[in-house]
C-alpha cells in the first residue's frame, strides 16, 4: 500500500518547503480543495493547487474536491496537470452526471465516498464511473475525526474488486497502515501521522519511501 501525504496537514507557512519533503521521500502527494461550505474548513484554491502540481516531482498528484458545486471547478481543473481529481459526491442528487461531466472534459475523475454514501441508491451506478475511489475512514463532519472500522471494511471490499484501485483518507494513524500495508488497497492518504513528526515519520513509512 502507497502513501500519499496530504498537503493540508503540513505548515501551510512554507508550502513549497513541506513539498520538497514530500518529494524527497515519497512518491505521492495530495490536494485537499475545501470551499467551507460542504466542510467547516477553508483549505487550498486553485491557484495553490495549480502551483503545487507544477512545483512537486511527485509521481503522483491527486486532489480531493470538498465543494458545494464541483463544476465551478472543472474549467480550471482542466488547466491543472494531476493523476487523478477525486469528487465528493455526499451531498450531490446528480452525481453520476456531475462526474461524466468531468470524464468528458479529459480530467482524470476518481470518487470520494463517506459514511454516508454506502447505503445511496445510486452506488451501483456511481460504482460504474471510475476505476478510482477514495474512502473516508473518517465522518467528515465530525469534529473529533474518529476513525470508522466499518468504512475500512467497505475499502477492504472495495479492494476485492480488480476493476477498482482503492484509497483511503482519514485518521490514518501508522498502526492503520501496519495492519493494512499487505492488503490489496492501493494507497493511504496520511496527514497528521506524518507532518506532526517528520523524522519519526521517515523511519515508520521507510517501506513505502524512495
Amino acid at each position: 500500500m502507497r502513501v500519499s501525504p496530504s498537503v493540508a496537514s503540513s505548515d501551510v507557512l512554507y508550502v513549497a518547503r513541506e513539498v520538497d519533503y514530500i518529494d524527497r521521500y515519497f512518491d505521492n502527494i495530495h490536494l485537499d480543495i475545501e470551499d467551507g461550505v460542504v466542510l467547516l474548513g477553508i483549505t487550498f484554491g486553485m491557484k495553490m493547487a495549480r502551483k503545487v502540481c507544477e512545483y512537486s516531482r511527485s509521481k503522483e498528484k491527486t486532489i480531493h474536491l470538498e465543494v458545494l458545486n464541483p463544476l465551478d471547478y472543472l474549467e480550471d481543473l482542466k488547466q491543472i496537470s494531476c493523476d487523478c481529481v477525486f469528487i465528493q459526491v455526499s451531498h450531490l442528487k446528480n452525481a453520476v452526471e456531475v462526474i461524466n461531466r468531468f470524464k468528458e472534459a479529459g480530467i482524470p475523475t476518481g470518487v470520494n465516498l463517506n459514511d454516508a454514501d454506502v447505503n445511496r441508491e445510486d452506488l451501483t451506478d456511481i460504482l460504474a464511473t471510475s476505476r478510482d475511489f477514495l474512502i473516508s475512514t473518517t465522518d467528515p463532519f465530525d469534529p473529533k475525526q474518529e476513525y470508522l472500522p466499518d468504512m475500512e471494511e467497505f475499502a477492504l471490499k472495495l479492494a476485492e474488486n480488480d476493476d477498482y484501485r482503492i484509497w483511503i483518507d482519514g485518521c490514518i494513524t501508522y498502526e492503520t497502515y501496519e495492519r493494512l500495508k499487505d492488503s490489496r488497497i492501493y494507497c493511504a492518504v496520511i496527514g497528521r501521522a506524518i507532518f506532526s513528526d517528520k523524522e519519526l515519520s521517515i523511519k515508520l513509512f521507510s517501506s513505502t519511501m524512495k
